[in-house]
């Protein structure tokens, strides 16, 4: 599939997902939402891609949230129209957390709005040193999308959230780090090999695995202590019987790497 917005590039078992208008600092207009949505889809049923990495083009802004020119053209219907590309935005974000292959953000510079929420939904965040990460929906008038009210308390806490929406102060990298919402900051020209690098090191993992650490943490928060520890008991023995599992055990007791499937 040809994409307009988005460019998707596959190494091995890594797709690398590109935020593709730099022109409009890869800001969230309808085609890129509907097209994040489909090669969120796509990856997810592709059982070839063992890790994702998520950056946006050029070296400045890696998304600026929402396109706020485009929406404004619908006015006075901004409204449904905003809503059409979060349901698309939304539905990627969902489809990127389901699917086993674990997601990693390279922040390349600005992270603002719903740039900002796509910090937050990835389990692995690096940024480059010039990176900068801001809320700014509060400073137009708007509220939170993209996820950004589910991970991002749960990544940095509560209070530190509310002081990033309500006063829309802007964080370094290395705050950025400090808080939590990256764990790692590289130098520019290094960030997307060090994505690679971390993407490639889990991209032969167990996938059911990482599938089922991903379900946990994602309940976590909903549950009482009982029934996580049910569900983790559950997944726990369905690894151990797996084909995934058998290996990695023998691997482990013959001093050997293990060889898991590739699907």
């Amino acid at each position: 599939m040809t994409f307009q917005t988005i460019a998707a590039e596959q190494t091995g078992r890594v797709l690398v997902i590109t935020l593709n208008r730099p022109d409009n600092m890869n800001a969230i207009n309808l085609e890129l939402a509907r097209e994040l949505c489909q090669i969120a889809e796509q990856t997810g049923q592709n059982p070839d891609i063992g890790a994702v990495i998520i950056t946006g083009a050029g070296n400045k802004v890696f998304c600026a949230g929402g396109d706020l020119q485009a929406f404004n053209a619908f006015s006075p219907e901004m409204g449904a129209h905003i809503k059409q590309v979060t349901d698309y935005f939304h539905k990627a974000i969902c489809l990127f957390s389901e699917m086993s292959a674990p997601v990693i953000a390279a922040i390349n510079g600005v992270a603002a709005g719903g740039g900002l929420s796509m910090v937050g939904f990835p389990e692995l965040a690096i940024a480059s040193q010039s990176a900068k990460f801001v809320s700014a929906y509060t400073k137009i008038g708007l509220s939170p999308d993209g996820s950004s009210s589910f991970f991002m308390p749960r990544i940095i806490g509560i209070r530190r959230y509310y002081e990033l929406v309500l006063t829309n102060r802007t964080l370094s990298a290395e705050e950025a780090c400090d808080w939590g919402l990256v764990s790692e900051v590289v130098d520019d020209d290094q960030l997307l090999s060090r994505a690679m690098e971390l993407a490639q090191s889990i991209a032969d993992g167990p996938q059911p695995s990482y599938r089922c650490i991903k379900s946990l943490v994602m309940t976590s928060f909903d549950s009482d202590l009982t029934a996580q520890l049910d569900k983790e008991a559950g997944f726990l023995s369905d690894c151990a019987d797996s084909d995934d599992g058998i290996e990695g055990i023998k691997a482990f007791l013959a001093k050997r790497v293990p060889q898991f499937n590739k699907s």
